[in-house]
C-alpha cells in the first residue's frame, strides 16, 4: 500500500510539472518534434521500434511491454531561428528560446502487461517579428500538451501490442495590425483527444519491427479565428494530423545498432493547414546507429530529413509559421548510476530557404535553422 501511495504521488507530481509548463515552438518537420524522448532525439527520431526507454511508447505504445515499470522526466532546450524577406531585407523574429518538458510513469501490472501514461508536446510554432517587418509587431505563438493514458501487453515471446487515448490542448496567441491580410491581437484554446496503436514484432534475435498509427488528434474550433486569420479555411480547427510509422532496429555485433522509422503525416486532411497555410503531406526518414562503449554508457548519432510541406506557391502564406527545416543532424548519449539513467542529446538542424514561386524577384521568402539539446532522468521500477 505504501509503495503504491508513492507510485501514485510521483505520478501526480510529474502530470503537475508538465502541466505547468507551456510546450511551446516544438516546428521542425512541420509543427511536429523531429522526435521522442532524449534516446530517440540522439537517433535523429527513430524509435518506432526501439523501446530505449520510457518515453518510446510515444512512438510506439506496444514498447511500453518491454520497456517495463518506471519514471523519466526531460526537458529541451530549443532555439529556432527565423527569418522573413518581403521586400526590404530579412528580418529576424525575436523570442529565440523555448523549454519543451516531457516524462513518462508506468507501472507493470504483470509479468506482460504494463500500463501508465506519457506526456509530450502536442507540437507548436512561434514567430515574433518586430515592426520593421509589417510596420507593426507581428507574430504567433501556437502551443500545446498531450496527456497519454497508455496500456501495452506482451501477446507472445515475440510480439507486443499496445493502444494509447491521445488527450490533447493547445493554445494559439496572434498579434499584428489586423489589417491587411495580418492577424490581430487575439488568443484561443482548444481541446481534442485522438487514439494511436502499434505493434513491436521481434522478427529475430538481433531485429525488432514497429508499426504505429497515431489517428487524428480531432480539436475544436479555435471560434476567435474562424472569421479573421482562419476565414480563408473551411474549419476553425488546428487539429494534429494522422500519423504511419514505420521502423526497425537492428543490431549488429555486441555494441552496434541501427534504428531507422520512416513516416508519413497526413497535413492535407487538416483544413487549417492545407487551405490557410497550403501544406502538403510530408514523408519523414529517420536513421540513426548506437554503439554501447560499456555496461553504463552508449552513445548514439542520427540523421533526419523531411522535405518541406511548403509548396513554394504557398511560401507568402507561411511568414508566420516558416516551417521549411528539413536536415537535422544529431548525437546523443546515456549514462547508467544504479537504477537511474541519464539521457542528453544535441540537434544542428542546418538552414533552409525557401523563395515564392511567381513572386517578383522570388519574394517573399522565408529561411530557418534550429538548435536544440536536451537531458532526462529515468528510473527503473
Amino acid at each position: 500500500m505504501k509503495t503504491n501511495f508513492k507510485k501514485l504521488a510521483l505520478c501526480a507530481a510529474i502530470t503537475s510539472v508538465m502541466a505547468a509548463v507551456p510546450m511551446s515552438a516544438s516546428a521542425t518537420n512541420g509543427i511536429l518534434a523531429y522526435g521522442n524522448g532524449m534516446v530517440a532525439h540522439g537517433l535523429g527520431g527513430a524509435g518506432v521500434a526501439n523501446a530505449a526507454e520510457g518515453m518510446s511508447a510515444i512512438d510506439n505504445p506496444a514498447l511500453a511491454a518491454d520497456v517495463g515499470g518506471g519514471w523519466s522526466i526531460a526537458a529541451s532546450a530549443f532555439n529556432p531561428n527565423r527569418s522573413a524577406n518581403v521586400g526590404n531585407g530579412y528580418v529576424d523574429s525575436d523570442s529565440d528560446w523555448f523549454l519543451i518538458p516531457g516524462g513518462h510513469w508506468f507501472t507493470e501490472i504483470n509479468d506482460k502487461t504494463v500500463t501508465g501514461f506519457t506526456v509530450s508536446a502536442l507540437g507548436g510554432m512561434n514567430t515574433d517579428y518586430p515592426a520593421e517587418l509589417f510596420g507593426a509587431p507581428t507574430g504567433m505563438d501556437l502551443m500545446g500538451v498531450i496527456i497519454a493514458p497508455t496500456i501495452a501487453t506482451q501477446v507472445s515471446d515475440a510480439v507486443s501490442l499496445g493502444g494509447a487515448i491521445l488527450f490533447g490542448y493547445e493554445a494559439l496567441e496572434t498579434k499584428g495590425p489586423g489589417a491587411g491580410g495580418l492577424p490581430g491581437n487575439e488568443d484561443d484554446s482548444a481541446s481534442g483527444w485522438g487514439f494511436e496503436l502499434g505493434i513491436a514484432i521481434k522478427a529475430g534475435p538481433t531485429t525488432t519491427l514497429g508499426l504505429d498509427y497515431q489517428s487524428e488528434i480531432d480539436m475544436d474550433e479555435m471560434d476567435t479565428f474562424a472569421n479573421g486569420m482562419f476565414a480563408h479555411a473551411s474549419d476553425a480547427s488546428m487539429s494534429l494530423p494522422a500519423i504511419t510509422t514505420l521502423g526497425i532496429t537492428q543490431k549488429i555485433g555486441e555494441n552496434w545498432e541501427i534504428s531507422a522509422d520512416v513516416a508519413d503525416v497526413s497535413w492535407s486532411s487538416v483544413a487549417v493547414y492545407k487551405e490557410l497555410f497550403g501544406w502538403e503531406d510530408q514523408t519523414v526518414y529517420k536513421i540513426g546507429a548506437e554503439v554501447q562503449l560499456n555496461d553504463t554508457t552508449a552513445i548514439r548519432f542520427g540523421f533526419n530529413h523531411g522535405d518541406s510541406q511548403i509548396p513554394d506557391t504557398h511560401v507568402g502564406n507561411n511568414i508566420l509559421a516558416p516551417a521549411v527545416t528539413e536536415d537535422h543532424y544529431t548525437i546523443g548519449f546515456s549514462k547508467t548510476y544504479g537504477k537511474g539513467t541519464l539521457h542528453g542529446y544535441y540537434a544542428r538542424v542546418t538552414e533552409n530557404e525557401q523563395f515564392q514561386e511567381g513572386g517578383p524577384g522570388g519574394l517573399p521568402s522565408i529561411k530557418m535553422d534550429q538548435n536544440a539539446f536536451g537531458l532526462g532522468w529515468e528510473v527503473k521500477m
